[in-house]
């Protein structure tokens, strides 16, 4: 392809509204030519890229809006650390599903497991998937339903309350009073049947009244909507947090006995 229609394709791509098709041109051409590609093949190089380039943007701006870390993916979690956690399961749930059967994840366990890491990588998965989600710890959002009702805004009407997936993050590390509690139950009866809502939480479901203001009814009434489609992962294993405080003290015990051997060999 000459540089006349390198340019007039390019103008016609950015007529028609094509982003990143007209910067990729020329390497797109020089592919195509490489490739041996006939026209149809040459189309479709040309639609490929500004649709895998839409999507990378797509992902990176839903990302970005959902408050998710995005370097923490389920592909980095190490399960052979955590055999408490059926791989399987967790796989079978990053395919989505239970987000289109609008069904819950609920992830118990101890401190430093990996529950977080999980909900976080199903969070990052469900944006590639398209659906849109939100990422809060379960203090930030009881802070904000708590301005928005102070406010007498309509806590329902809360954008992260609409999304497809909400990941609520660290439940349980404080118990809420009545006030807060009756809070959270609107969320999961506002999302009940409608959306899917994951939860990590170091109490257990027996512990939840105590955590709720002390009131079994409104627990067990939230627990209700809750648990009806729910997928529970209980992690039973050790901290990630004190393995690594671990290899960072066994890292700079070697380093200081290489340090003294060092200045052994020096004084001599």
């Amino acid at each position: 392809m000459s540089a006349p229609d390198l340019e007039r394709t390019r103008s016609l791509l950015t007529d028609m509204g094509f982003e990143f098709a007209p910067v990729l041109l020329a390497e797109l051409a020089e592919r195509a030519v490489k490739e041996k590609l006939a026209q149809l093949g040459f189309l479709e190089l040309v639609l490929s890229a500004e649709r895998e380039r839409r999507e990378e943007r797509r992902v990176k701006t839903a990302l970005r809006l959902s408050g998710l870390p995005s370097t923490t993916t389920l592909e980095g979690f190490d399960f052979l650390f955590q055999p408490s956690v059926d791989r399987s399961r967790i796989e079978l749930l990053s395919t989505c599903e239970y987000i289109r059967r609008r069904e819950n994840v609920l992830l118990l366990g101890p401190p430093g497991v990996g529950k977080s890491h999980l909900a976080v990588g199903l969070g990052i998965k469900a944006v590639s998937s398209g659906f849109s989600v939100s990422f809060l710890s379960a203090d930030q959002l009881i802070e904000q339903l708590g301005r928005d009702e102070q406010a007498g805004r309509p806590i329902t009407r809360r954008k992260a309350l609409s999304s497809a997936l909400l990941v609520i993050d660290e439940l349980g590390f404080q118990s809420l009073d009545r006030r807060q509690a009756h809070l959270l139950f609107r969320v999961i009866a506002h999302r009940y049947e409608r959306t899917s809502t994951i939860i990590t939480s170091n109490k257990s479901v027996r512990d939840w009244p105590e955590m709720l203001a002390g009131d079994e009814v409104l627990a067990t009434a939230l627990l209700d909507r809750l648990l009806h489609h729910c997928h529970v992962v209980s992690i039973d294993g050790r901290s990630f947090r004190l393995r690594q405080q671990q290899v960072t003290k066994e890292s700079a015990h070697v380093v200081g006995v290489t340090a003294h051997r060092g200045s052994k060999r020096s004084r001599r």
